[in-house]
């Protein structure tokens, strides 16, 4: 039988190399790890609340994951290309630190939902970065240096960087309040 732990054993040999190969995401999805920790851990919370693992379980699950998360953090995490994934990476290393209770974070949990919601969380924290990053780039203030400070006023926007075209109107409407 396979001693692949992901296969199990309804096989009566290991995957072809070259889909071992093909199925290896750990590449990728190595960048995943705040989101796939910190969904783990959202995971176990519910479990605990609701009763289907203890909270003393809750609590050795989520110690581990930050165990995990500071290792990767540190760089003295080692990523394993055979147990393919981010998920499987993070499982193995929990059941090292803390035994069987780290099997019990899949429950009520498919590998479809871990995936899911981690590319989730990861586009979200993207959209996040993204626009903070806009954000800081693209925030224009003007103050009419005139005493008539209400009805139109032109604006000139003028940009350094070579290539870039602004799209501006050329100018607003400054209402009295109440106007």
């Amino acid at each position: 039988m396979s001693s692949n732990k992901m296969w199990g054993g309804r096989f009566g040999a290991d995957p072809d190399p070259i889909m071992a190969e093909i199925n290896a995401s750990i590449d990728f999805d190595r960048h995943l790890y705040r989101q796939d920790i910190a969904a783990s851990k959202a995971h176990a919370a519910m479990l605990a609340k609701t009763g289907i693992i203890t909270a003393q379980d809750a609590k050795r699950i989520a110690h581990g994951l930050d165990t995990i998360l500071s290792e990767i953090e540190a760089g003295k995490f080692t990523f394993k290309r055979a147990l393919e994934d981010i998920h499987m990476n993070v499982e193995s290393r929990l059941a090292e630190l803390i035994g069987p209770a780290a099997g019990r974070l899949h429950t009520a949990r498919s590998r479809n939902d871990q995936v899911s919601t981690d590319f989730r969380l990861w586009i979200r924290d993207a959209i996040d970065e993204i626009g903070a990053e806009l954000h800081g780039q693209y925030i224009l203030s003007y103050r009419p240096s005139s005493s008539a400070q209400y009805g139109y006023h032109e604006i000139e926007v003028r940009v350094t960087r070579p290539n870039l075209t602004v799209r501006a109107r050329p100018g607003y409407y400054l209402t009295a309040p109440g106007g």
